[in-house]
């Protein structure tokens, strides 16, 4: 993959810098850096929709009631017809 991007002087010093400390080459030095970011990164947080799954999937709760499937769109005829 090739990456193309813009840096400031300071980051652009500080990588030259690791470089030349590290007998390295910069296409190394920065794979490395993007390496360890990439490993450390934390997963992303879950999502109120994925929480409540999770919950009902830990209380075997999917799939539990008996109906047509269609709740969520014809609701409206099980209000008043149910009783």
């Amino acid at each position: 993959m090739h990456i193309e991007l813009e840096l400031d002087d300071q980051l652009a010093q500080s990588l030259l810098h690791q470089q030349q400390n590290t007998h390295r080459s910069l296409a190394d030095v920065i794979t490395d850096i993007l390496t360890q970011a990439v490993e450390n990164a934390k997963p992303p947080a879950e999502s109120e929709g994925e929480k409540a799954l999770r919950i009902l999937e830990q209380h075997q709760l999917l799939g539990c009631m008996e109906g047509d499937g269609n709740l969520s769109v014809d609701y409206k005829n099980h209000l008043w017809n149910d009783r």
